[in-house]
């Protein structure tokens, strides 16, 4: 496994880049969350990385935004871009160059239409080309993949397939995999070949890819984890715990 300063060096010579995927945990949720959120913020290898999130999902929710500032304040340069509320930010001056952008959950469908519509889209990479660590939970996590599951296509919310990301990594994804009806849901999807194989993360885990490529899964709670999922020739899906390692 590279180290912090090994990925940094690699990065600084535009050759990594770099998606943390959290299956629905961050600072917000208290000390398990949080460590994901330092996790990320090490693998900048800077003291004060510099940190912008993106609550589009969310409508850009104050109480959110207020949360993010007061909980990463203390470790990190923060900042963040929103598209519905003022105060309005130039977008490409706020996101490229940013360390860290760090995209929260809510509405995976409508956060994806307001990216597409304003360019944000392309911005995230040209963020990514450069360095720039994308990190994202939920929603935040699913918009990164070709597709996955989510409840944001309809008012029902009932869990439907997307197949509509940015595609800035393979396969599909399931966010709150430890959720039983959401596993079932998105297995069920792969093996009717409506979602591509994928991976579900639970509550309390990560999944850290570089180039595309995943480089390992970590874990703010022992019992919770990542899971490929892929489907068989027989029309069902085969599901496999992933290695993984525990934070401190």
């Amino acid at each position: 496994m590279a180290t912090a300063s090994e990925l940094v060096s690699r990065t600084e010579g535009n050759l990594t880049r770099q998606i943390v995927v959290s299956g629905g945990s961050g600072s917000w949720s208290g000390d398990d969350g949080a460590a994901l959120d330092r996790y990320v913020l090490w693998l900048t290898g800077k003291r004060r990385p510099r940190v912008c999130v993106l609550a589009t999902a969310s409508g850009d929710s104050a109480e959110f935004i207020e949360g993010f500032y007061d909980v990463l304040g203390p470790l990190a340069e923060v900042t963040h871009l929103p598209l519905f509320l003022p105060p309005f930010r130039d977008p490409a001056e706020t996101l490229l160059g940013q360390d860290v952008i760090f995209v929260s959950g809510g509405s995976t469908f409508n956060m994806l239409a307001a990216w597409r519509l304003h360019g944000i889209d392309q911005l995230l990479r040209q963020a990514l080309d450069g360095g720039t660590i994308l990190y994202g939970s939920s929603a935040g996590g699913i918009c990164w993949f070709e597709g996955g599951i989510t409840d944001s296509l309809t008012f029902d919310g009932e869990l439907r397939p997307l197949t509509k990301g940015l595609g800035f990594l393979p396969g599909s994804h399931s966010a709150h995999f430890d959720d039983e009806q959401r596993r079932a849901d998105y297995e069920a999807m792969i093996a009717a070949g409506l979602l591509t194989d994928g991976c579900g993360i639970d509550e309390c885990a990560a999944a850290h890819y570089v180039d595309g490529t995943l480089h390992e899964v970590v874990l703010a709670h022992a019992t919770h984890t990542a899971h490929r999922v892929q489907r068989c020739p027989d029309g069902t899906t085969a599901t496999r715990r992933l290695p993984s390692r525990s934070l401190p």
